[in-house]
């Protein structure tokens, strides 16, 4: 086994039982015997116990992003990335309920403030997602020509005030279908007047 797949085998562990028991509750012998290794094998990744939350935590947003990512590549209509990363990244957590669970018992794992975002350099992965596809529009006339660089940090506080209404104050179906609605505002308010006049549904696809 290669040192990736013994950290992943670790990480993997680490965020089930995080999720399952909780940061205090959870122990490096717990993650260790988890992962079939001793607790010594566990600090040639880790420092501590905190180390080994905040790189699982990490790894999981990192995941996330990644996915999103690749289904957004998969795209080649610009209206279709930005629904796809839009909805890809809200119902994430739906299939994922190991990392919602630490969400909900540790929702400052999402800040707008970069200097209390434990995940900046992540973050910043997902708010390029959200740069590359409006900068896609605008140039090529999909969009209107909006200030990309703004448009994309609202459009991401946005999704994360959605994400701790839906997931973490629990308000489910009713934050969804709000999110959904206001999903459906923003595509129609960012696609040009030509783009919106196509002769379709009525809908930008």
């Amino acid at each position: 086994m290669t040192r990736d797949e013994k950290e992943k085998r670790i990480l993997d562990a680490a965020l089930k039982l995080f999720a399952r028991y909780g940061y205090k509750k959870t122990t490096l012998e717990d993650v260790a015997a988890a992962a079939d290794m001793t607790k010594s094998n566990i600090y040639f990744y880790v420092k501590d116990k905190r180390d080994l939350y905040e790189k699982t935590v990490g790894n999981a947003l990192s995941q996330w992003r990644d996915i999103v990512s690749d289904a957004v590549n998969a795209e080649s209509d610009v209206v279709n990335k930005f629904r796809v990363m839009a909805t890809g990244s809200f119902e994430y957590l739906i299939r994922h309920s190991d990392l919602r669970a630490i969400l909900v018992n540790d929702p400052g794992i999402f800040s707008l403030t970069p200097g209390e975002d434990r995940f900046y350099e992540i973050n910043r992965g997902a708010v390029r997602i959200i740069f590359d596809i409006l900068k896609t529009g605008v140039s090529r006339k999909v969009f209107y020509p909006v200030d990309i660089h703004h448009m994309s940090e609202f459009l991401f506080s946005v999704y994360i005030m959605f994400l701790i209404r839906t997931y973490v104050k629990s308000e489910g179906r009713s934050a969804a279908k709000m999110y959904e609605e206001g999903l459906n505002l923003a595509i129609r308010g960012l696609c040009s007047r030509d783009y919106n006049r196509r002769p379709d549904d009525g809908h930008p696809k």
